[in-house]
């Protein structure tokens, strides 16, 4: 910040106001200065214009008539001075106006401060919100580095992570490292986790380390440095921070070493004496920032790590459903897999072809990974169709008597608080006689067998046996028994579905579970429907649920259109044909030739059942090599 004043003054200044101008050049608080580019104007009355004319920001002092009848707010001064700049007002208007060019310098420092901090903290929510969009766990630990290096202006950082090892132990693994100086490998590296080097002695005490020269560690250091790499690359490390990355729990996930901050990007340091010249020192500031930067690169990586360990998570609980499924039906043992396997290759063919029939048929990777699920879930549905049959020992499902116990139970709380309440009130009327409060009694008692009779009546119609037309016709009047539940609401106290499965003549399974034994594809749709998938996933129920759909419309279960197919379903339907032929893992029947199974597929496609151009795509696929157990002629 410039501290000395610079001062316009005219020359026609009297003797006396001259001289006290004349000792504050003398002393340097001011320097003399052109009107045009003074902090401070001195202006005599003559020399309005010239005030008024200015450039912004001049602290202008201005000699005026008191007794002339001019506006004063409108002479674009300051500071007022009687005519003749009397010197004790010159004097004491001269010192006002240096101390207000102080506070002008300091305030105009104190903006630039905070636009460089305002930058500064925008950076930084940048560089956060990039972190946490990065989902690739390799891109996200380069991220990082470049990210850094570019805030903190570093010729190279490297980064560590903690990772378990064998035994429950922990080891620091070298990631990463990057340098501007100096091209290399960079190759992962597994160290044991102690505090002999500086990134193991952080992330062990969660200290950060900040030295102007690591080659000048404090001889009592519990730590050192290691100089391999600067004598393998010829290279200098001097300035050096290393700070702990912290997820949001607080847990240190790994470290981060700054190395030879810079004065400028664009220098190399390819020599000592560069190195020397160039690299600067870690400030406090700037430490401050950097950890704010690591504790974001620490959530980041941990929110990462989370996802990919939620992936694997995911991965293994589709698998282990899918050979769940196929432990259940042996006779289907490993078809799923080899679906979604002739599948994906058929998707990845098709996004690589260049035809003009397959030209708009693009794959990314979290679509191919939806189209995989689906693949691998498509069947799903059996599990369930089997488990229903098991499971359901009455007719009205565990839940669903569960509720109608509680709508019994509610009205029974209901009903006795309703004559307690007419009890209440007739004893505070005071007309609360005996034989009242004896058809209160009998009032209150009729009502609950009542309901006890319509419970009796539910639980004896739950079992599976034979309905009489009495049992039936009891069944409907409960049907139209009304009550109000917790909201206010009018409903039925049996609901239609629980009443049409306990009208079951035989058994316990209404009409429409029947259909869905017979169909396992509508129960995947359903049981996929209640997983709460992600975006990037949530087409999986509708892929799945409608590989028997037909192009003609003929398909189950809801007969759609070619149109309302989606691609990856009509993909998953030819997959599904033809590991059906070719499989040999099926007791009725022998497995089918490749090349017949194809004919097949050819067939189904003249008669649009299927799609015909991803029938000729898939008729070149290797499918030897995709499903090595292929019997071909």
């Amino acid at each position: 910040m410039n501290t000395v004043a610079t001062l316009f003054f005219p020359e026609s200044l009297l003797p006396q106001p001259t001289s006290v101008v004349r000792a504050l050049l003398a002393e340097r608080y001011v320097v003399a200065a052109p009107a045009d580019q003074a902090d401070i104007g001195l202006y005599t009355a003559g020399q309005l214009a010239a005030c008024q004319q200015a450039p912004a920001g001049q602290i202008r002092l201005l000699e005026y008539d008191q007794y002339s009848g001019i506006d004063h707010s409108a002479l674009g001064a300051d500071i007022l001075l009687p005519l003749s700049l009397p010197v004790p007002f010159l004097s004491n208007a001269l010192k006002q106006a240096l101390r207000m060019h102080q506070q002008q310098q300091l305030q105009n420092q104190l903006l630039r401060q905070l636009a460089h901090q305002e930058n500064e903290f925008e950076r930084l929510m940048d560089i956060g919100l990039a972190l946490s969009a990065e989902q690739d766990h390799s891109r996200l630990l380069v991220r990082i580095l470049q990210e850094a290096r570019r805030f903190a202006n570093c010729d190279a950082a490297s980064i560590f992570l903690i990772e378990p090892a064998d035994h429950g132990e922990r080891q620091l693994v070298f990631k990463l490292s990057q340098n501007d100086s100096v091209a290399f490998d960079s190759q992962e590296q597994r160290f044991t986790l102690d505090t002999s080097s500086l990134a193991g002695f952080s992330a062990l005490s969660g200290t950060i380390l900040n030295f102007d020269d690591v080659y000048e560690l404090p001889p009592d250091s519990a730590f050192r440095f290691n100089k391999a790499f600067d004598q393998q690359f010829g290279y200098r490390t001097r300035s050096m921070l290393v700070i702990p990355m912290r997820a949001h729990d607080g847990r240190i996930v790994g470290v981060i070493q700054f190395i030879n901050r810079k004065r400028s990007p664009q220098v190399r340091l390819n020599s000592p004496e560069i190195v020397g010249r160039e690299t600067l020192p870690f400030d406090e500031r700037l430490v401050t920032l950097l950890e704010t930067m690591a504790s974001q690169a620490g959530v980041a990586i941990e929110n990462n790590l989370l996802i990919e360990r939620i992936n694997t998570l995911f991965e293994g609980f589709v698998s282990a459903s899918v050979h769940a499924i196929e432990q259940r039906d042996p006779t289907t043992s490993g078809h799923s897999f080899r679906v979604a396997e002739l599948t994906i290759a058929l998707a990845e063919a098709a996004h690589h072809e260049t035809d003009a029939e397959y030209r708009a048929i693009r794959f990314g990777t979290e679509e191919l990974r939806e189209l995989r699920y689906a693949a691998l879930l498509h069947d799903f549905g059996k599990v369930g169709v089997r488990e229903h049959i098991l499971v359901k020992a009455k007719k009205l499902s565990p839940e669903a008597w569960v509720r109608f116990h509680y709508r019994i139970a509610l009205q029974k709380e209901r009903v006795r608080n309703h004559y307690l309440q007419q009890h209440l009130t007739a004893a505070r009327q005071q007309r609360l006689s005996s034989e009242y409060e004896q058809t209160l009694r009998l009032q209150e008692e009729q009502a609950l067998q009542k309901l006890d009779a319509m419970q009796q009546a539910v639980e004896l119609a739950n079992e599976p046996s034979i309905l009489d037309e009495g049992t039936f016709g009891h069944l409907q009047q409960l049907r139209e028994e009304h009550f109000t539940d917790l909201d206010g609401r009018k409903v039925p106290l049996l609901e239609d579905h629980d009443f049409l499965a306990l009208a079951v003549r035989r058994g316990s399974l209404t009409e429409e579970e029947r259909h869905e034994i017979e169909s396992h594809v509508s129960h995947t749709i359903r049981f996929l429907s209640t997983i709460p998938w992600t975006p990037e996933l949530e087409r999986i129920p509708h892929i799945a649920g409608a590989h028997h759909e037909k192009l003609d419309g003929t398909g189950y279960p809801h007969g759609l259109s070619a149109a309302d197919i989606p691609l990856g379903a009509k993909m998953m339907a030819v997959c599904d044909i033809f590991d059906a032929l070719t499989a040999s893992d099926r007791p009725y029947k022998t497995a089918m030739p490749l090349e017949r199974a194809l004919d097949i597929l050819h067939a189904d496609a003249g008669n649009h059942k299927i799609d015909a151009s991803l029938v000729r795509l898939f008729s070149r696929l290797p499918l030897t090599q995709i499903l090595p157990g292929l019997k071909s002629l």
